[in-house]
């Protein structure tokens, strides 16, 4: 694509700008020589790998063929990202600045999967200036600046990684009711969003454009599977079948739900690859119970506030999770897909999790403070 600019510049900015640039011409030319620009199974769906081709694309022009410039520029912008989200939150953990700051910034696989030049560090980005734009509409006047970073960041998000915004709209939505109204039980707010956004869902194909939700699900499922068993990646496992009703999707949620939490799992001599992913799952799920007991423990009362952040994060991380558990039959695929909802899935344990008891108990537990 790159290469473009110089033998026929006119082709370079219609890849670029996704004009004029689908028929023959341009795949024979160009497309048959680009990774990615064409999926193995093609869908309804954007690809959104041609973003990312785009990205480079545009760096490649000053970063004079240096890859880690490209690198360099990703990781600035996931970093821009997590400090958006950080900021959006530290007002509700005044006194768990450091825990915030590991659950946001330190972990392991987001780090990982957000620090070179792939999806990641741009869907970063984007849901935090997304999330920070939503928090200042919410607190102050509507202005042309918020509204403007809060489209800007909407639109990317659609082109980088749709299914993530998706999982996003609902909370979204009930963030903003439930701060505009101040609802002092916002879990009723999100989970009636969930549910109207839910019946959309089982009848998008009669409500125009005619997006069939439902079958998209299937026919990602069907052609992961498809390409699980041609690429044989090594940590692929068994997928439920899904159904195109609305309790053949609901009944393979708890197992989707299961394999995001708990997957990879240790069963093959070739999986010390994913040792890391495994400790930390396995860390993760410890401090749900542990946040959740000792916040039961010295009853921690919840400002109406702080419950609202609490939904936000756990509806999304439930809806993200569900999605990808649903379609996704590769473990390390899950490892990398899931990384949007870890740092929401922490401020979550966050919320419940009684740093003063713990400090009490364990005095090196402090520094979270």
């Amino acid at each position: 694509m790159y290469n473009a600019l110089y033998s026929n510049p006119v082709d370079f900015f219609k890849m670029l700008f996704g004009y004029g640039n689908e028929n023959e011409y341009f795949f024979n030319s160009y497309y048959v020589e680009m990774n990615n620009w064409v999926r193995v199974y093609e869908s309804s769906t954007y690809n959104d790998s041609r973003t990312i081709i785009r990205f480079n694309a545009v760096i490649r022009l000053f970063s004079m063929g240096n890859f880690h410039i490209h690198t360099i520029f990703f990781t600035a912008l996931s970093m821009i990202g997590f400090t958006c989200i950080f900021r959006s939150f530290k007002d509700f953990f005044s006194n768990k600045q450091g825990a915030l700051i590991i659950v946001v910034f330190l972990i392991p696989s987001v780090i990982f999967w957000s620090s070179g030049a792939l999806k990641e560090s741009i869907l970063i980005f984007g849901m935090g200036i997304l999330i920070h734009a939503l928090k200042q509409l919410t607190e102050q006047k509507i202005n042309i600046k918020l509204l403007t970073l809060f489209f800007l960041s909407f639109i990317l998000l659609f082109f980088i990684k749709f299914y993530v915004l998706l999982a996003l709209l609902p909370c979204i939505i009930g963030y903003f009711i439930s701060v505009k109204f101040q609802i002092k039980h916002p879990f009723l707010v999100y989970s009636s969003v969930a549910i109207v956004f839910s019946v959309l869902a089982f009848n998008s194909r009669e409500i125009p454009p005619h997006f069939d939700f439902v079958e998209t699900l299937i026919t990602k499922q069907k052609n992961f599977i498809r390409l699980a068993e041609v690429t044989d990646p090594g940590s692929r496992f068994e997928l439920t079948n899904l159904e195109p009703t609305f309790f053949g999707v609901v009944r393979v949620v708890p197992e989707a739900l299961a394999n995001c939490f708990i997957r990879p799992l240790i069963n093959k001599g070739n999986q010390f690859i994913f040792l890391p992913s495994i400790i930390e799952n396995t860390l993760l799920v410890a401090l749900i119970f542990l946040s959740f007991f000792s916040g039961l423990k010295r009853k921690v009362k919840l400002t109406t506030e702080t419950k609202n952040i609490l939904w936000f994060s756990v509806f999304f991380t439930l809806i993200l999770f569900s999605i990808i558990g649903l379609t996704t039959p590769v473990a390390g695929a899950l490892v990398r897909y899931k990384i949007p909802a870890l740092p929401f899935l922490g401020i979550a344990i966050l919320t419940f999790l009684n740093i003063d008891y713990l400090c009490g108990k364990i005095p090196f537990f402090k520094f979270l403070k």
